[in-house]
């Protein structure tokens, strides 16, 4: 039976999905899909075009928390939730708001500063593809922007409102984890691994599957600047060190 994981190369949800199965000693397939012309094949997989969606022998799971809480149950060893229900409550309720407010708005105050560099976007998600297919995606980049723009509401005005949420979520992790360095009790959980994976983006951790590849554009080196010193991505970097297989 096949085991896959379909996903877009350069995404902090796709990114959850990838560390919950690394964490697990779970070695799966990747399927890489191209932003924009991924919808259909990933409708017919899921009924739905959100990646990420795993395969799992004959069961198709769509979205990072979905898959997270499949992969607790058909492979509880290594938990992420944490045993005492009262803390795996907290860390299920943290990891759900990180999902609702900093996922979104997230990628969307990232793509506002980053969207027309259409070459870069071209190597971020299709790297791995031949040099003419990573040429032709960004040959369609002007007709794959207004895709993305309205799948993700990139517009001036909710860039605002969008780049408050990443430094609201910045100062939460560095402020609950001072205790004890985590951010639910003394040890790892999805509650870390949803925060740090969803703040990949401003961090650009040392690790194959999300540090951006060089050369950087000007944009891109902006918007990581702009958040370097926050200890909240320090702490993101400490957690992929320790915890990011």
């Amino acid at each position: 039976m096949a085991r896959r994981l379909h996903q877009f190369r350069y995404s902090h949800f796709n990114e959850k999905a990838r560390w919950a199965l690394a964490f697990k000693g779970l070695d799966v397939e990747r399927v890489n899909y191209l932003p924009g012309p991924h919808a259909a094949s990933i409708r017919k997989l899921s009924g739905q075009t959100q990646t990420p969606v795993l395969e799992w022998d004959g069961e198709v799971v769509p979205g990072s928390a979905a898959i997270i809480e499949f992969l607790e149950k058909v492979m509880p060893e290594r938990p992420l939730y944490p045993a005492d229900p009262v803390m795996q409550q907290k860390a299920l309720e943290l990891a759900a708001w990180f999902d609702a407010e900093l996922g979104p708005k997230g990628r969307r105050a990232l793509f506002c500063a980053t969207i027309e560099d259409g070459r870069y976007l071209a190597t971020l998600f299709a790297g791995d593809r031949s040099w003419p297919a990573r040429t032709a995606y960004a040959v369609m980049q002007p007709l794959v922007r207004p895709i993305m723009r309205r799948s993700m509401d990139i517009t001036p005005a909710a860039e605002g409102e969008a780049l408050r949420a990443v430094q609201e979520a910045l100062d939460f992790v560095a402020r609950e984890s001072l205790a004890t360095g985590y951010l639910v009790g003394d040890r790892f959980s999805v509650a870390d691994l949803t925060g740090a994976a969803l703040l990949a983006l401003t961090a650009n951790p040392d690790h194959v599957d999300m540090k951006r590849p060089e050369p950087k554009p000007a944009s891109v080196s902006a918007w990581l600047s702009k958040w370097a010193d926050h200890p909240g991505v320090a702490w993101v970097r400490r957690i992929y060190a320790e915890h990011r297989p």
